[in-house]
């Protein structure tokens, strides 16, 4: 047992003389790109687009809650049957539901379809500026490469096409 501690301390010992050396060789390697994320959502017109989309989906679900709302208060002002109120409300509560699960399938659709495009479009970016990894502008407080305005350029002129095997925004190391 107390072999094992020596024998770890001099691992430990060994380990950490070598960090220094191995870091000043992965930053001198290392090529870092910024981006940031919220110019690239609002300035990416197919996000706009898509948010757009969105908010006319969420206002019409809105108008059917309204809707029901007013006539199950127009069904029970007209003092009908307890029966017949509580079918209406379970009527109006599965429309609204069903309305609800399609606005958050759209919503999943739109969201994972431009994370994708964006995604592609950043990988783009670094790989042709040779960038080894790329980081949110917000989380770095100094240096780095923003290739933002390349990546918006690439997302506005379409390109590249998203294949659904783009990264999921982690960022990795070569």
């Amino acid at each position: 047992m107390r072999n094992s501690h020596k024998l770890l301390s001099i691992a430990l010992l060994a380990a950490t003389m070598a960090l220094p050396a191995s870091a000043q060789q992965a930053t001198t390697k290392m090529s870092i790109g910024l981006i940031d994320r919220e110019k690239l959502l609002t300035s990416y017109s197919k996000a706009e687009a898509a948010a757009k989309d969105f908010k006319l989906a969420q206002d019409r679900v809105q108008k059917i809650m309204e809707d029901g709302q007013k006539e199950y208060d127009t069904a029970k002002n007209a003092h009908k049957p307890p029966a017949e109120l509580e079918g209406l409300k379970k009527r109006l509560e599965t429309t609204v539901d069903d309305e609800m699960k399609k606005l958050s399938a759209k919503a999943q659709a739109l969201e994972t379809q431009l994370e994708a495009d964006v995604d592609a479009a950043v990988k783009a970016e670094a790989t042709a500026r040779k960038i080894d990894v790329v980081m949110i502008k917000q989380a770095v407080f100094m240096g780095g490469t923003d290739i933002t305005e390349g990546v918006l350029k690439r997302l506005t002129a379409g390109a590249p096409v998203s294949t659904g095997a783009a990264t999921t925004g982690n960022a990795t190391t070569k």
